[in-house]
């Protein structure tokens, strides 16, 4: 019964969210997991034609290894992008590189950059599958 409930309450969310801003989806973490009477339940945000966006972000001593992985919907789906390298300062993300992404059906990137020591980085993805805009960022990763 408690199930039905928090469905009932993310089927109203998906409609309010969905029609305040069509075609646009900005998701700071793929899944969340939240918590109701003690059980835990994952959340995922609803697209018409992506299946996933997964933006990571991981380091080896100063080098940076930003990544990400795209899925379309349909076998077919024409994925398009950029995947950009962000690094925290003063105060914001500011972008310090950028990479192009194109494909059909997956889409996996995967890139170094030398970074500075003492500075926060995160991966961030913009990108269009068969028309429909998404955006995702990683969790920062400070080197």
């Amino acid at each position: 019964m408690k199930l039905k409930k928090l469905g009932v309450a993310a089927m109203a969310l998906t409609l309010v969210v969905g029609w305040t801003t069509p075609n646009v989806v900005y998701a700071k973490e793929l899944q969340k997991q939240i918590s109701v009477d003690g059980k835990y339940y994952m959340v995922s945000p609803l697209w018409d034609s992506i299946s996933d966006i997964s933006p990571r972000i991981s380091a080896s001593g100063t080098t940076l290894y930003p990544e990400v992985y795209i899925e379309a919907k349909k076998s077919n789906g024409l994925i398009s992008g950029t995947m950009y390298l962000e690094k925290y300062s003063g105060g914001s993300w500011k972008t310090v590189t950028s990479w192009n992404l194109k494909g059909t059906s997956n889409v996996s990137a995967s890139k170094s950059y030398q970074g500075t020591s003492g500075t926060k980085y995160r991966t961030k993805v913009v990108v269009t599958v068969d028309g429909e805009r998404a955006e995702a960022t990683s969790g920062s990763c400070e080197i």
